[in-house]
């Protein structure tokens, strides 16, 4: 009999993270376990606000409401057990973390590829790649954004 495989996978409510949570269930298998993890923050420049605690409670629903949404985007997630991980702080360490504490076999996550400017500077896909501590699957939004541009045969053919 095979083991169960846990993976951890990131979700943000876009297009790359629903195709990530999708990929992720087929890695669990019918006996795997999933932990979709999604990470939250309110901008440092506000901690001292009076309104700080009021920004948290709205980030914190928000989370919630990302994640509620996903249940009906993913019908699949109805097929396999899985846990919610909602995690106040940058969305990285948050994933990594999740991966560590419940022992995942994978990380599958979704990138939105926002250029090489972004990723000099950091980028979550780029962070969980050098910190995990598990195999990482990385889905790239212009996957799933559509099929590819045509690539001219005298390109293609091309030495």
């Amino acid at each position: 009999m095979t083991p169960s495989r846990t993976v951890a996978v990131g979700y943000d409510g876009s297009t790359a993270a629903l195709a990530a949570v999708e990929h992720a269930i087929d890695r669990a298998g019918p006996d795997g376990r999933l932990v979709v993890v999604h990470a939250y923050q309110v901008p440092a420049d506000y901690s001292g606000a009076s309104y700080y605690s009021f920004m948290l409670n709205d980030a914190s629903r928000y989370a919630a409401a990302v994640l509620d949404r996903l249940e009906g985007d993913c019908e699949r997630l109805a097929t396999i057990e899985y846990t919610r991980d909602i995690s106040f702080g940058a969305a990285a360490p948050a994933i990594v973390g999740a991966a560590e504490v419940n022992a995942a076999d994978e990380i599958v996550i979704g990138s939105r590829g926002v250029g090489r400017v972004r990723a000099l500077l950091g980028s979550v896909a780029h962070d969980v790649l050098h910190h995990a501590r598990c195999p990482v699957t990385v889905i790239p939004e212009r996957m799933v954004d559509g099929p590819p541009p045509e690539i001219p045969a005298a390109v293609t053919n091309a030495v």
